[in-house]
């Protein structure tokens, strides 16, 4: 061989070893960035995941805790001739709570509980530190007051005397376990868990896994188990000591993903811990497809160097996009998969539109029918249908078999479900080409505000979906819409909104609210009535819901408040005297950020003073919407007075009190009618005490009995409302009322 020869073959080899080691670096390199993607990805859901359990966390806890301070009012002066009748009338809280027993220590450490149990329980810490003056929860602890010993956790609160003493120590009990269960969020398809600490490390709630046991502290029992482990510890250690959120990697009974974040519980008086943690096998099962795809291409890359290098170069040049759709395009219609679908969407945050999911009905004919190449072929068919059909910025992907997923820009539901009939027509156009029956597309509507989650979105356009099927002669259904015929009736009332609204259509009425000391007028409420072309009113029941779900609401509230304000100033001109009148303000006027500052310059402009004005806000309105007490608190700060409406109705009444940015509490008549049975009277007046004892109004709604207003009455509501004193009035009747 000759050595310009060798040289010439040097040349070559050096060339492929060069492009070998070029795909090999680029195969690695590409590994990395989606590896890298994925942990990323993985570490915000974990933290999205903790902070999720810390609120519910919290809610749980200050919502016990709330009730723990309502209820100790009662204890002042309590003897142990007189204790177990107090406690047993405490009894109609514990199945609504999930607590096992309420209980009472007198200074001397015996104890008195609902469930009948005495003991001397000066040896638990809680008493030590509640006769300290000091509120507590404890870590888990064995029942002292039962036979079984069951494991359980302790929430206590000191009681004083009239001189500033402790007297004695008031506390609830819950179950270790029910609390636990109370608390479990699933993630990560259920091999994510949590647990919560206090500053000791001991572990306060196990939520999710073995490894972690109440009985364990985390840094001594748990963490010390691995060497590994000593850096983390004194990070956590050091991230209690300064409150802060951080995560990083832990080593149980495997490599750990985890996040810690601090939780304030109990007016600030106690901080635990929550961390939440997901093995690092979880990112590998992830990734492991993709690796393994990337190792084989790289494996066939190099085969065919030995073919020839430009043919390499061309390869590894286009090797990382190709890398990329492996992980974000689907194997069948070569579109969108559901990974690639998140990420668009949450470009896509805070933008209303319709999260819609997509089936075929009997699709599983065509498989047996035609064969399953039949079937995978109408599948990309349906996916070239629907990126046909779809507009500028709007998604779509197959997620598995014959489901898909859509986000279409938010437009008139005409408009919208033409588009959707256009799409279903094409596919039943191609199901029929098969010659086979009974196969349509079905379709669930969630209408998105833009605030929700994706899953959140997705799992209830699921629900609407498998709601369809039930379905004969309507192919989609929207999560709780309403049926055919009543649809048109909403679409024809949203097409006369806007009209109406011009030419006044919209009638304020009236409802007087009555001081119940003295029984004269001291305000109202207004409510809105749209009266139609022949005279006829149109029930609020009918408009309200459909306004709140397409968002007009808010120009309905804006309409209101204008006529009210204008209507105060005209009464004040007569020489009437004037009480305020509170208007409701629905959750679409919420997420406005401007809506203080245009609610002012109504204001101005008419010349009315705020004290005239007040503002109605129910608990559902406030929930999903961000920053809700800033915003109460700057109409606040203005003079308006806000009053919390339908209390009683939602699930976390006692956790949005804590909120303190209202000035009034409206009971709603759900809990009045209840007047009359012994545990609902109960009810109410630890409320009433409850409310009035955190410095609110009291006012309650739909009273319509003698006997229901002398028990407001005898337990100090302050005023009422409801048929027994008046109906709803237009303003003309309102105003001779007004009249000196």
């Amino acid at each position: 061989m000759s050595e310009n020869t060798k040289r010439v073959n040097m040349k070559k080899f050096i060339i492929m070893l060069s492009a070998l080691l070029a795909i090999v670096v680029t195969v690695l390199s590409s590994s990395y960035i989606i590896f890298n993607e994925l942990e990323n990805q993985l570490q915000q859901n974990l933290e999205d995941v903790a902070n999720q359990n810390s609120l519910a966390l919290q809610n749980k806890i200050n919502a016990n805790y709330l009730l723990l301070q309502g209820l100790s009012e009662n204890m002042h002066g309590v003897t142990p001739d007189t204790i177990d009748e107090t406690l047993q009338s405490f009894s109609i809280f514990l199945e609504a709570y999930d607590l096992k027993r309420f209980a009472y220590c007198f200074s001397d450490g015996t104890s008195h509980s609902t469930d009948g149990g005495v003991a001397n329980l000066s040896y638990r810490e809680f008493f030590v530190r509640g006769m300290e003056g000091k509120s507590t929860i404890s870590g888990v602890l064995s029942d002292a007051l039962e036979e079984s010993h069951s494991l359980v956790n302790v929430m206590t609160i000191p009681i004083y005397d009239k001189n500033g003493n402790v007297e004695g120590v008031f506390g609830l009990t819950y179950q270790s376990q029910v609390f636990n269960d109370a608390l479990q969020i699933d993630c990560f398809d259920g091999q994510g868990y949590s647990c919560a600490i206090n500053s000791d490390g001991q572990i306060m709630v196990a939520m999710g896994n073995d490894i972690l046991q109440l009985s364990e502290n985390i840094f001594s029992d748990v963490l010390s188990q691995d060497s590994r482990n000593e850096a983390s510890i004194h990070k956590l250690q050091k991230q209690m000591e300064e409150h802060t959120s951080d995560g990083g990697k832990l080593y149980l009974s495997e490599e750990t993903y985890y996040y810690c974040t601090p939780v304030s519980l109990m007016d600030g008086d106690i901080t635990w811990y929550v961390l939440t943690l997901i093995p690092v096998n979880v990112l590998e099962s992830r990734v492991s497809p993709v690796q393994n795809s990337l190792y084989l291409m790289a494996f066939v890359v190099a085969v065919f160097i030995f073919i020839g290098v430009a043919l390499v170069i061309m390869l590894s040049r286009d090797q990382k996009n190709m890398m990329l759709r492996y992980a974000y395009e689907d194997a069948l219609t070569k579109g969108a998969n559901f990974a690639r679908f998140r990420i668009n969407m949450k470009k896509r945050r805070s933008r209303p539109g319709y999260m819609v999911s997509m089936d075929i009905t009997n699709f599983n004919n065509i498989n047996i029918a035609a064969g399953k190449a039949a079937g995978d072929l109408m599948i990309c068919d349906i996916w070239q249908i629907l990126t046909e059909e779809l507009n500028e910025e709007e998604l779509a992907a197959h997620v598995q078999e014959d489901v898909f997923i859509m986000f279409l820009n938010l437009e008139e539901k005409a408009s919208f479900l033409e588009r959707l009939n256009r799409i279903s027509t094409r596919i039943n156009r191609r199901a029929k080409d098969l010659q086979i029956k009974g196969i349509h597309s079905r379709y669930g509507i969630y209408e998105m505000q833009g605030t929700e989650e994706l899953e959140d979105a997705y799992s209830k356009a699921q629900i609407a979906r498998e709601q369809s099927k039930a379905q004969k002669e309507q192919y989609y259904v929207f999560y709780n819409e309403m049926d055919h015929e009543k649809l048109q009736q909403d679409q024809l009332l949203e097409e006369r909104f806007e009209e109406s609204l011009a030419e006044g259509e919209f009638e304020v009425w009236y409802q007087p609210k009555y001081s119940v000391s003295t029984g004269k007028v001291v305000g109202s409420e207004a409510l809105v009535r749209w009266r139609d072309k022949d005279g006829s009113l149109i029930s609020p029941g009918r408009f309200i819901p459909l306004f709140e779900q397409n968002g007009m609401i808010a120009k309905l509230d804006e309409y209101m408040f204008r006529c009210v304000c204008r209507q105060q100033a005209e009464w004040l001109s007569k020489g009437h005297t004037i009480y305020p009148v509170s208007i409701n303000l629905s959750r679409a006027s919420l997420y406005y950020s401007d809506i203080v500052e245009k609610y002012l310059a109504i204001l101005q402009e008419v010349g009315i003073d705020p004290g005239y004005i007040q503002l109605e806000i129910t608990e559902s309105a406030m929930e999903g919407t961000s920053d809700i007490r800033g915003l109460l608190e700057r109409f606040r700060s203005t003079g308006i007075r806000i009053l919390m409406d339908d209390f009683g109705t939602g699930y976390s009444s006692l956790a949005t009190l804590n909120m303190r940015c209202f000035d009034t509490l409206k009971l709603d008549k759900s809990l009045i009618d209840h007047i009359g049975d012994q545990n609902g009277e109960t009810l109410l007046y630890y409320v009433i005490s409850m409310g009035q004892h955190l410095g609110l109004h009291i006012t309650a709604e739909g009273v319509e009995t003698d006997k229901q207003f002398h028990f407001l009455k005898e337990n100090h509501c302050d005023d009422i409302q409801g048929f027994l004193f008046a109906k709803p009035m237009p303003a003309a009747s309102f105003e001779e009322m007004l009249a000196p």
